[in-house]
C-alpha cells in the first residue's frame, strides 16, 4: 500500500484554487507524488511525468513478458489439440 506524507494530501478545492503551485511542486520534484482527496476519498494521485512514463514502460514491459510466455507455452502444444478458426470463432459464440 502507497502511504501520503500530510503535506502530500490535498482536498480537491485545495487542488483547483492552487493547481498552479502543485504543478509547479511536481516539476521542481519538491514532492514525488500528490493525492487529492473529496469527499474524504482519495480520487486521484498526481505525479511527474518522468514517473508516469517510467510506469508505463515496466507496464509495457510486464503486458511484452506475459504475451512472450503464452506464446512460449502454446509452442508445446501437441498439433493434435490445436483447434480450426471456425471452430475457435464457434466456441466464443461469433
Amino acid at each position: 500500500m502507497v502511504t501520503f506524507a500530510r503535506n502530500e494530501i490535498v482536498s480537491s478545492t485545495q487542488f483547483v484554487r492552487g493547481f498552479a503551485g502543485f504543478l509547479q511542486r511536481m516539476t521542481k520534484s519538491i514532492d514525488e507524488k500528490i493525492a487529492v482527496v473529496k469527499n474524504n476519498q482519495m480520487q486521484a494521485v498526481l505525479i511527474p511525468i518522468d514517473e508516469y512514463e517510467r510506469l508505463k514502460s515496466l507496464e509495457e514491459r510486464a503486458e511484452q513478458k506475459k504475451i512472450f510466455e503464452t506464446v512460449q507455452e502454446r509452442k508445446n502444444t501437441p498439433v493434435s489439440e490445436y483447434i480450426s478458426y471456425d471452430d475457435a470463432m464457434k466456441m466464443a459464440g461469433l
